[in-house]
């Protein structure tokens, strides 16, 4: 099993705004999961794990986004209307038991934020960074690495850019 991300990212290290909106949204014309590989990345992904925060909007959506089985790590219930194939964990750890007692054996997309990230990396699940670096100083929101975070060296895999000047950048722990 291969952890994995694909997060959006300001050139000051912001994944959200102030209010908790993705990043991506403030790119002008934004084509949603159409563009930037994700089509690609999704396609090699055979689960998707996220936290609470990143869930319960996904509820709201008109269309569920995922055709994949999804892993959530919170320590409370979901809210009713949640998908039968969602599961949860209160711990990184127990997702990913949870996730290999479901079969998983393969990519896992973490749609997650930074906290889930964080959770993921410190018990040394997540086996590759993917950052979409967007032309934008954002001068506040909510950023990749929370305060406190240990420091975590990279190794650069591959780079691409995209026509609006979008940068994706692949990492290894």
């Amino acid at each position: 099993m291969r952890i994995r991300t694909h997060t959006f990212v300001t050139l000051d290290g912001y994944v959200s705004t102030p209010d908790g909106r993705p990043i991506q949204l403030l790119l002008p014309g934004f084509p949603g999961a159409t563009a930037y590989g994700l089509p690609e990345f999704l396609a090699s992904c055979e689960a998707v794990l996220m936290g609470r925060t990143t869930f319960l909007p996904a509820l709201e959506a008109p269309n569920w986004p995922w055709t994949q089985p999804v892993f959530v790590l919170t320590s409370r219930s979901l809210p009713e209307g949640t998908p039968d194939h969602v599961t949860t964990a209160p711990t990184a750890a127990a997702l990913v038991e949870a996730m290999a007692a479901a079969g998983v054996t393969g990519d896992v997309h973490l749609v997650g934020g930074p906290r889930t990230m964080q959770a993921f990396c410190e018990i040394g699940a997540l086996a590759e960074v993917g950052l979409l670096v967007m032309p934008r100083i954002q001068g506040g929101g909510v950023p990749l690495a929370p305060p406190g975070t240990e420091p975590l060296s990279l190794t650069l895999r591959s780079t691409r850019t995209f026509p609006d000047g979008v940068i994706e950048a692949r990492y290894t722990p």
